[in-house]
């Protein structure tokens, strides 16, 4: 991969300790100023597209914000990284060598002791996933699954832009449809209180802007209906009624607010409108 001419990320100086492995290591950081940051526009899937920048070239501001140990592989998002109660350590501690076999399945070379690329940000996505199994529920490992989830998808399809040909076009469909299940047991979970989901700071899904649940919301309708097209006419239809039910729920609670821009309202809406026109092509079938 090419080096940029400016520096994109330094090491935070207080080391960090896994608090599985013990192993200490310095945790990167985005750099954001001089240009390497130039945001354009939202994607319909509310994630923040940045053109690249004259100096710094293409920017991946998300291969950096899951903390992964570099000696064990353990990953989470830095709220939660220390949280991993005692009685799952040693579980955590025995997958060691299963998760670096696993990334390998995917990235045959993969490390981090040296500065982020596309490469390992995608992976880190990929540990956090297998990572918050380990997680209490108070940390809404769900939700956090569905969302690194989702970010995986973002990362290979860059990957599958900047690197044609080598089947990640095919594996980001298989991380959007994870994500779409993830999603959805959110929303379950949420509405159970089998996960707390109130305790969770920044719902993204991206990393500049945070739509609350109403984005949790609205992707797994979103999801649902780019990727849950499989079993029968009816079976689709039936996965297309549940996901108007779910959608209706961000426009139909009142105008816009602070926490609910106009932005998603409008895309919740077409993607509505979209929904009941699917279904009555389906019923004419």
């Amino acid at each position: 991969m090419e080096e940029s001419p400016i520096k994109k990320s330094y090491y935070q100086k207080e080391p960090v300790k896994c608090p599985v492995c013990k192993a200490s290591f310095q945790k990167e950081e985005m750099l954001s100023g001089r240009g390497r940051l130039i945001a354009k526009d939202i994607t319909d899937e509310l994630r923040r597209v940045y053109e690249p920048g004259k100096k710094a070239g293409e920017t991946y501001p998300l291969i950096y914000p899951v903390t992964v140990c570099p000696d064990c592989f353990y990953s989470a998002y830095p709220e939660d990284f220390q949280l991993i109660k005692s009685d799952s350590i040693p579980a955590a501690l025995s997958q060691k060598e299963k998760r670096k076999r696993d990334i390998n399945l995917i990235f045959p070379i993969v490390g981090f002791r040296k500065a982020r690329n596309l490469i390992t940000g995608t992976a880190s996505h990929i540990l956090a996933v297998g990572c918050y199994s380990f997680q209490h529920k108070e940390c809404a490992p769900t939700f956090k699954k569905a969302m690194s989830t989702l970010r995986t998808a973002w990362l290979f399809d860059d990957l599958n832009k900047r690197y044609p040909g080598q089947n990640y076009d095919r594996i980001r469909i298989i991380m959007y449809k994870k994500a779409m299940n993830y999603y959805e047991r959110t929303i379950n979970y949420a509405q159970t209180g089998e996960e707390r989901i109130d305790a969770v700071k920044h719902f993204g899904p991206d990393l500049d802007k945070n739509y609350g649940f109403e984005g949790v919301l609205f992707m797994s309708t979103l999801l649902l209906f780019k990727y849950g097209d499989q079993g029968s006419n009816e079976q689709i239809i039936q996965k297309l009624q549940k996901a108007k039910r779910i959608v209706s729920r961000i426009f139909g609670m009142g105008k816009s607010s602070k926490s609910k821009p106009s932005f998603i309202l409008e895309l919740a809406k077409n993607l509505y409108k979209k929904i009941t026109t699917k279904i009555a092509e389906l019923k004419e079938e």
